[in-house]
């Protein structure tokens, strides 16, 4: 989750679902704007309005990319948003006034693939079209793990889709996998429309957590 410096602490307050500050809180009918991806992943914000404090509201506002959101905080359309930390870091990396106040979830990230093609590892994807969104902590990710495998993203064929266009786009067969999140990795199954498999992203040595 992003917020701009000096509206810090309303959001990380909010984000840790506390309420600690209502004795300090004085303004009435306060609208906060929290921006969140179009993933399950950020599912929370709509959960943060029974948690604030008497005389507050949250405005959730969605966003297509991580990106977009982290941009929103910049120029103060939302006070803080939730999405992965790839974009948070390019743009403090270039300088930009944002910072990190909370966790809002923890892994639910696969590659999916159809069940009758020959994707069954990471490996698999060599000279095959996956989609990846361009900026996102999935394509951060999806990297790494092609660096674990002595691959690079010159060994696949990546395809930049933003992650609401993925599922339609396996499913048609325009790519033959993309790197998304839930819920499609819990609903895959022989059964789904698409007959989707979930490949886990992270290493076989990696701990559960």
């Amino acid at each position: 989750m992003l917020a701009r410096p000096f509206k810090l602490a309303l959001p990380v307050l909010v984000a840790a679902l506390s309420i600690a500050f209502a004795t300090q809180v004085h303004a009435q009918d306060k609208a906060l704007k929290v921006g969140t991806l179009k993933l399950i992943h950020g599912i929370s914000a709509y959960f943060y309005e029974k948690f604030v404090p008497a005389g507050y509201t949250v405005e959730v506002i969605p966003f297509e990319s991580p990106t977009d959101g982290k941009n929103a905080v910049l120029t103060g359309t939302v006070d803080t948003c939730i999405h992965g930390i790839a974009a948070f870091l390019l743009g403090a990396a270039a300088g930009e006034p944002v910072l990190i106040v909370a966790n809002a979830n923890n892994r639910g990230m696969a590659v999916m693939a159809g069940v009758n093609t020959d994707i069954k590892t990471i490996k698999d994807l060599r000279g095959k079209k996956v989609a990846i969104w361009a900026g996102s902590t999935q394509e951060a990710v999806i990297l790494e793990r092609l660096r674990m495998e002595g691959m690079s993203i010159k060994d696949i064929q990546p395809i930049r889709l933003q992650f609401s266009d993925h599922a339609a786009a396996l499913a048609r067969g325009d790519v033959d996998a993309y790197v998304g999140a839930e819920p499609a990795p819990a609903s895959a199954s022989p059964t789904a429309p698409a007959g989707w498999s979930s490949i886990p992203i992270r290493p076989p040595s990696a701990p559960s957590t």
